[in-house]
C-alpha cells in the first residue's frame, strides 16, 4: 500500500522502531561495477580498421532508512504479532476501544476533523502579526489624511494582539469519529500541518494516554500539550460542566485520548 502521510511524529517513530529492532539502522552505500569490450570496424573501400575498447562503469547508491520504510516495518511487525506490541487494529470500535488500556497502540480508520475551538486557536497565531502591521501603519495613514476613525485605538490593538498571542498554540487538535459508534479518538499534532488536508476519512495511529468514559468530558482547550491553560485551570475546566451553547468545545466520553503517531491515507 502506498501511504500519504497527513501527519507523522518522526521522533516518536524513530523511538518505536529503535525499540522494536534493538537499535537504529544506519545509512549505507553500495558500489557496483561492470566491464566489457567494444569492437568496431569500418569499410572505406580503400582501407578498413578494426579495434577494440574496454570500458568499465561504476555505480554508487546511497541507501537511506526513510521514515516511510520505518513505518511500514512497524506496521508489518504489528500485523505479525499484535499482542506483543500491544497493537489494536480497530474493527469493532465499541469492543476494541472499550478494551484499550493506557499504553496500547490504536489504529483506526475514521472521519477526522479539527474542532472549531482548535481552528480558532490556530488562526489566532496568524492574526496577531496582522494587528502589529496595522498598528505600525496607522501613523502614516493618519499623516496622509486617510479615514481611520473606524479602526480601534492603538492601545486597543495592542491589547487584542497580546490576547491573540496568548491564545496561540503550536499544536493542532484533531478528533476522529465514525457513524457506527459513539466512541471517538482525539489528540494533538505538533508542528506545521495543513488544516484542510486533515478533514475527511483517514487512518489515525497513536498510543493511548487516557480513556474518557461515558458521562465524562474534557474541554478541547484544556488538552495537555496545547500550552494554553495552566494545570490548575485545566483541572477546574474539567470539573465545570459545559455551559449551554458551548457543547461543541468539549470532547465527550466514551473517547480515547491519544499521543498521535501518524495520520495517513
Amino acid at each position: 500500500m502506498l501511504i500519504r502521510f497527513l501527519y507523522l511524529d518522526r521522533t516518536a517513530l524513530g523511538q518505536y522502531v529503535s525499540s522494536l529492532e534493538g537499535g537504529s539502522v544506519q545509512a549505507s552505500t553500495t558500489r557496483s561495477s561492470h566491464g566489457g569490450s567494444f569492437e568496431g570496424g569500418g569499410d572505406l573501400k580503400v582501407a578498413s580498421a578494426k579495434g577494440s575498447r574496454s570500458h568499465e562503469e561504476e555505480v554508487e547508491k546511497a541507501l537511506v532508512d526513510t521514515e516511510s520504510a520505518q513505518f511500514k516495518r512497524l506496521l508489518a511487525a504489528a500485523d505479525e504479532d499484535a499482542e506483543r506490541l500491544g497493537w489494536i487494529e480497530v474493527m469493532d470500535p465499541d469492543a476494541d476501544l472499550a478494551g484499550a488500556g493506557v499504553g496500547a497502540m490504536v489504529s483506526w480508520e475514521c472521519d477526522v476533523f479539527v474542532p472549531n475551538a482548535a481552528k480558532m486557536i490556530s488562526q489566532a497565531g496568524g492574526a496577531a502579526p496582522l494587528l502589529d502591521t496595522m498598528r505600525a501603519m496607522l501613523p502614516a495613514a493618519r499623516a496622509l489624511g486617510l479615514e481611520t476613525g473606524t479602526i480601534p485605538a492603538d492601545d486597543e490593538l495592542e491589547a487584542m494582539g497580546t490576547m491573540l498571542r496568548g491564545m496561540q498554540s503550536s499544536k493542532v487538535l484533531i478528533v476522529g469519529e465514525d457513524d457506527s459508534t459513539d466512541w471517538k479518538v482525539a489528540g494533538h499534532l505538533s508542528g506545521p500541518v495543513e488544516l484542510g488536508d486533515l478533514e475527511g476519512r483517514a487512518r489515525v495511529v497513536g498510543k493511548v494516554a487516557r480513556i474518557l468514559r461515558e458521562g465524562q468530558w474534557k474541554p478541547y482547550l484544556a488538552f495537555p500539550g496545547m500550552d494554553l491553560l495552566s494545570r490548575e485551570k485545566r483541572r477546574l475546566a474539567e470539573r465545570t460542566p459545559p455551559a449551554p451553547g458551548k457543547e461543541d468545545d468539549y470532547l465527550y466520553g466514551p473517547a480515547v485520548m491519544l499521543d498521535i503517531l501518524a495520520v495517513y491515507r
